[in-house]
């Protein structure tokens, strides 16, 4: 028994020693292998390690010859760091924001919810300093210190104001809906991106990347470490095919004729004038050089006067020209010349008798104004002196079915292919709820139900120059990145081609040609123009029962050699002939901005 009590008690001093061994050894370790690890730890936890988010500028919108239309403006958002920084002290911060008029009265409560909810940080002061207050931050050393953080993000900015502000667009925060359709794009809730217009379309060529910024904070002695994680990346630089001094010109045209309507033509003859719309193509690409919808507003201010805006009766938020929809009246009349030749109907020798009123129906018999013709007419007397007997004839016969088919391929009642929101118009056909066989007549010349948008008539006016040929419409041409590298570009696309050619083509290209020397404003044009003019009747009338009408002109100049088409509506404009003076503008722009057309 001895034997056993002694083993066993040599047995315990072995363990005991052995455990002591090892926990000397773990202790030797600790305090000498990993000396430096375990420091760290504990300095690790005294450290607040959080991401600055680094806002990047979104890419300028600039017109086909790089004036800048839209672009960020460096403003500065202001944050107080916490903690405060080696060499600062909080309440001085504070007592100095106080004196410089930032950061509000309550801002000890802010800061108190703040180092509630995080340990380190920076605590949002004010989203938008001026250039002002910056600089008397700057005097006053806190952003130098790290007291203070001053962080520059991109404001939008629109140095040409009103011009094509419907076009252009603007950028606002995201809507819940929006927030669920990007939330996979890494996007920010908080983020802005485009709204509406070419800010909208091309949201993923403007928008930039975000670079980010890691910030390790000691919050016991307030030293902090910066490391750039991320680079910001701006966005691209989108060229539109708009020309914003064009633009400038056809506003300014506009204006300039609806006041003169306004004042001096009699009532039912363009006094009325309320509202105009106008576009402008290049003829060989459908780039869009020019669209005004008037009346407009000041993207500078549209955020502040927005209710006002939106209340305005002259509804000056809608874009007419892609969303108005007006008959295009007499302009028509080339479409319907085109399906009739096309078909084999007519030739441009085909005649019909102009007795001043259509008697084909007994219960109804529309008339025709003669304006300078009678009797017997061809096709080229029908388009220069806008006959509606001629047209209600061949309408007729041919049936409102073919006419608008061929419409529709010419580029009325069916979409531009531009690249905003725009109303899909209608047509005049058979399978119509109203439809009765005189319905024809009223659709032969643009009426009935037809209704379109002032792009599709640019469209359809470059069609009729191009031989049948629709271009797709478009408002931007390419994007560059910050280095210049084109990123992007616009595919010039054909939509569709109505038949026959030259030999359908020509001779209506030569009756409006004849129909524009018939306007002595556009006779004395210094380029050749081709023109249609309308004037279709609104559903209003004046007291002595007549219609008032818009006023409804396509063209396209030079007239034999087409680099440009145009379609332009006055609503209650008086008629087809008031819209002249804006497309004789536009002539002599083009003749001014293109002197190799003189030489």
């Amino acid at each position: 028994m001895k034997k056993n009590g002694k083993f066993r008690i040599r047995l315990l001093l072995a363990v005991c020693a052995a455990v002591f061994a090892l926990f000397l050894v773990r202790l030797i370790w600790m305090q000498f292998v990993m000396a430096d690890h375990y420091a760290e730890k504990v300095t690790q936890a005294g450290q607040t390690r959080y991401t600055v988010t680094l806002p990047a500028a979104r890419g300028s919108i600039t017109d086909r010859n790089g004036t800048v239309l839209a672009q960020d403006t460096a403003v500065y958002s202001l944050s107080l760091c916490v903690p405060a920084p080696p060499g600062t002290d909080l309440e001085t911060t504070l007592t100095t924001l106080h004196q410089l008029g930032l950061g509000g009265k309550d801002v000890e409560t802010q800061l108190a919810a703040f180092c509630s909810a995080v340990s380190a940080g920076q605590m949002p002061l004010a989203s938008s300093i001026t250039e002002e207050q910056r600089a008397a931050l700057l005097a006053s050393g806190l952003p130098q210190s790290g007291a203070v953080a001053l962080t520059a993000r991109g404001q939008r900015t629109w140095p040409a104001g009103s011009a094509a502000p419907h076009l252009l667009g603007a950028t606002g925060p995201m809507t819940a809906e929006q927030w669920q359709n990007l939330q996979d794009s890494g996007l920010a809730m908080d983020a802005e991106i485009g709204q509406w217009g070419v800010e909208a379309a091309y949201e993923e060529l403007l928008r930039g990347q975000d670079g980010a910024l890691t910030v390790t904070a000691d919050r016991s002695t307030g030293a902090r470490c910066e490391e750039l994680t991320s680079t910001p990346q701006e966005g691209n630089t989108l060229v539109l095919s708009l020309d914003a001094d064009l633009q400038r010109v056809v506003r300014q045209a506009l204006l300039a004729q609806m006041e003169t309507l306004r004042t001096t033509k009699p009532a039912g003859k363009g006094k009325e004038v309320r509202a105009a719309a106008a576009v402008v193509v290049d003829a060989a690409t459908g780039g869009v050089l020019a669209a005004v919808s008037l009346p407009d507003y000041d993207l500078v201010q549209w955020r502040q006067n927005y209710a006002a805006l939106a209340s305005d009766p002259g509804a000056p938020l809608v874009d007419r020209t892609l969303t108005g929809l007006y008959a295009p009246g007499s302009a028509f009349k080339p479409a319907v010349a085109a399906a009739a030749l096309a078909a084999g109907l007519i030739t441009p020798n085909s005649t019909v008798s102009c007795t001043g009123r259509y008697l084909y129906y007994a219960g109804y018999q529309p008339r025709c104004l003669q304006l300078g013709h009678s009797g017997t007419v061809d096709l080229l007397t029908a388009l220069r002196q806008s006959c509606n007997i001629y047209f209600y004839d061949v309408g007729r016969r041919l049936g409102m079915d073919g006419f608008s088919s061929t419409a529709q391929l010419l580029g009325l009642g069916v979409p531009t292919g531009a690249e905003l929101p725009e109303a899909a118009g209608t047509l005049t056909w058979s399978e119509d709820e109203n439809y009765q066989a005189g319905l024809a007549l009223m659709a032969a010349i643009g009426q009935g139900n037809t209704a379109v948008t002032p792009a599709q008539l640019a469209a359809y006016a470059c069609s009729l120059a191009r031989s049948g040929s629709r271009p797709a419409l478009h408002f931007a041409e390419k994007a560059l990145d910050s280095e210049g590298n084109c990123v992007w570009q616009w595919e010039n696309t054909e939509l569709s081609c109505a038949p026959g050619g030259e030999a359908v083509f020509a001779p209506i290209r030569e009756g409006m040609k004849q129909m524009a020397e018939t306007l002595r404003v556009l006779r004395e044009s210094p380029i050749p123009l081709a023109c249609k003019t309308g004037s279709p009747q609104l559903p209003a009338r004046m007291a002595n029962g007549t219609h008032y009408t818009n006023s409804v002109l396509i063209g396209y100049g030079p007239a034999d050699d087409a680099q440009f088409a145009a379609a332009i509506v006055l609503e209650y404009g008086g008629g087809g002939s008031n819209a002249a003076p804006v497309m004789r503008a536009i002539a002599d722009w083009w003749n001014a901005a293109h002197p190799q057309m003189n030489g």
